[in-house]
């Protein structure tokens, strides 16, 4: 059975069509998935897309490599789940923040969250202030005591 060159044609854009959903998907969606820290960091300091998820002994991390942008690496940090801690430390489950850390690193993006936004961010900046506020207020007799010796 002969084709029509009208039926080649349609056979032709129709591969086109599959060959270009291949390499958007490839090219846009597609992440490599390392299942260990080793995997990941190699990947880190390539900067290549991909997906790493790090149980870790108190909380479980999502890193989601996402490219080159500007110069830095482009990095999405999730916390997946809070395994120990206390109620403050379960409100970071579910929260993210994008890092851009330099080309090369070999250091977590949670590492120097001063290079990250997000609600993440917020919210582990917002628990170091409650500590230090805390720690502040159980040991004011002392922090005066030395104030006064300073000066």
């Amino acid at each position: 059975m002969k084709l029509k060159k009208s039926d080649k044609i349609a056979l032709a854009i129709i591969g086109l069509i599959v060959i270009i959903m291949i390499a958007m998907y490839f090219t846009f969606y597609y992440y490599h998935t390392c299942e260990d820290m080793s995997c990941y960091v190699a990947h880190q300091k390539e900067c290549s897309r991909t997906r790493f998820v790090n149980d870790a002994e108190n909380t479980v991390w999502e890193y989601l490599i996402k490219g080159t942008t500007n110069g830095k690496c482009e990095i999405n940090v999730k916390v997946l789940r809070v395994k120990t801690g206390d109620v403050s430390q379960k409100k970071l489950e579910g929260k993210e923040m994008t890092c851009y850390i330099p080309k090369g690193s070999k250091s977590l993006p949670e590492a120097d969250i001063a290079m990250c936004n997000g609600k993440l961010k917020e919210q582990l900046q917002n628990m170091i202030i409650q500590k230090l506020h805390t720690y502040i207020l159980e040991n004011l007799g002392e922090i005066g005591q030395e104030l006064q010796t300073a000066f």
